[in-house]
């Protein structure tokens, strides 16, 4: 198994053909997150025991639909959470009542903020893990709204691949929490998707989120039958 990387940096793991990527969950949950580029179930399995060996007590996958899951469960990972799906038919442009900005490099301190507040310890998405989300299909774009204050209150990750558009990413600062933040962001959502040729939009949320599943459905989304599963593979006796 080749290494690219140093953990606890986001890690490259390689056996010929085959390719992973694994990086901590996050600095408040001892977990990992592994990616599965390509490869089988065997060597997803010596990718994972790889990364158990830094330590870490359990390895996370990405959120899964049931028909890519097949090289996971042949490497011992088990179901562990949920998420609904939702979609989207994208139409004519949308009023969008919020100025929104294009995000950059000197904001992600804040990106940073805003997702741990919305999301707690056990849930936040540091910055490896949002820089993967806004590399994961391109084009891409982080967008984000400002306070009254010129403060960032809320951001939105968005791909593209194809006609399909992404929305990877959403959070809002607790204390604009209820202002419009959201809803503004899901709309410039929509328009800049529909500039570059998207028809409709996926995205993902907790089932147990009510206020992002209100806002989504009255935005015109509809929950789709499939949810995706995030796997987790412990060791045996742990």
């Amino acid at each position: 198994m080749r290494i690219r990387g140093e953990w606890p940096n986001p890690i490259s793991l390689r056996h010929g053909w085959a390719r992973a990527d694994a990086r901590p969950w996050n600095r408040s949950r001892a977990e990992a997150h592994i990616r599965l580029v390509r490869g089988s179930g065997s060597f997803l399995r010596d990718a994972t025991a790889t990364v158990l060996s830094f330590g870490v007590p359990a390895v996370l996958s990405p959120p899964l639909m049931a028909g890519v899951q097949a090289p996971w469960r042949a490497a011992g990972f088990e179901p562990y959470t949920s998420l609904r799906l939702l979609r989207k038919t994208i139409g004519a442009e949308e009023a969008v009542a919020r100025p929104v900005r294009l995000l950059g490099d000197r904001d992600w301190l804040r990106i940073v903020e805003i997702d741990a507040a919305a999301f707690g310890p056990d849930w936040k998405a540091e910055l490896p893990a949002l820089q993967e989300a806004l590399t994961s299909a391109r084009p891409s774009a982080c967008l984000g709204i400002d306070n009254g204050t010129g403060e960032l209150a809320g951001y939105a990750i968005v791909a593209c691949s194809g006609t399909t558009g992404y929305l990877q990413r959403l959070a809002v600062h607790r204390n604009a929490q209820g202002d419009g933040v959201g809803r503004a962001l899901t709309r410039h959502t929509h328009n800049w998707l529909r500039r570059r040729g998207a028809r409709h939009i996926v995205l993902n949320t907790k089932p147990d989120n009510r206020a992002a599943l209100g806002l989504y459905e009255s935005e015109g989304y509809t929950l789709l039958p499939d949810r995706l599963e995030l796997l987790r593979f412990t060791p045996v006796g742990t």
